[in-house]
């Protein structure tokens, strides 16, 4: 395993704001019912939008990060690789790469917090909801390619299905010169919002 990664060696383990929290299943003979989400969870993540998402197998979405909005996510049929790596300049696990199985049979809630940069491969079929904490903007998804040596994340996959957009994403080396950019000029605007 490369140096850097870690892989099912629990939270402590996790980049610095990444919660995860097991799901309770509450089955019958008709089914079955799991709660996702509750304010009072405290995660760190208030949705403001959820959003569904399937996925064929064999997809692989990302790598992306955001620079406004945390996500709220949980897998609710299939399995998927999750791949995380912390960009935050100001993070204790500043550079870590964590790479984990969620599999929807034992569920999760996963929060992943701004300036960490994530991906997710689905190898069967799968359905993800997830919430954001803000409205989604494209302008406020940066890319890079998604099997770049810097991210660290050891995908188990060599020709993953991607969008076009993932496929033609830029280098590791851009993606964080824009993300550090955006950062300034989102705090720049809040500092500036908040004197008017």
């Amino acid at each position: 395993m490369p140096s850097g990664l870690t892989k099912d060696r629990g939270e402590a383990n996790l980049p610095e704001g990444v919660v995860i929290r097991a799901l309770t299943r509450h089955a019958d003979s008709r089914g079955s019912l799991t709660e996702i989400y509750r304010a009072s969870w405290s995660m760190g993540c208030e949705p403001l939008q959820i959003n569904a998402m399937s996925s064929v197998a064999g997809t692989l979405r990302g790598v992306h990060v955001h620079v406004r909005h945390a996500d709220h996510l949980a897998l609710i049929a299939g399995r998927m690789l999750l791949g995380l790596h912390d960009l935050r300049g100001e993070s204790a696990t500043r550079g870590l790469s964590w790479l984990t199985e969620i599999d929807a049979e034992r569920p999760q809630a996963v929060v992943i917090p701004v300036g960490v940069a994530h991906g997710f491969y689905f190898p069967v079929a799968s359905v993800l909801v997830y919430g954001v904490s803000h409205y989604w903007n494209p302008a406020d998804e940066l890319g890079c390619q998604w099997d770049a040596a810097e991210l660290n994340l050891a995908w188990p996959i060599r020709i993953p299905i991607l969008s076009q957009r993932d496929a033609e994403a830029g280098d590791y080396a851009t993606m964080c010169r824009l993300f550090v950019e955006a950062s300034q000029d989102d705090n720049a605007g809040h500092k500036s919002g908040s004197s008017a």
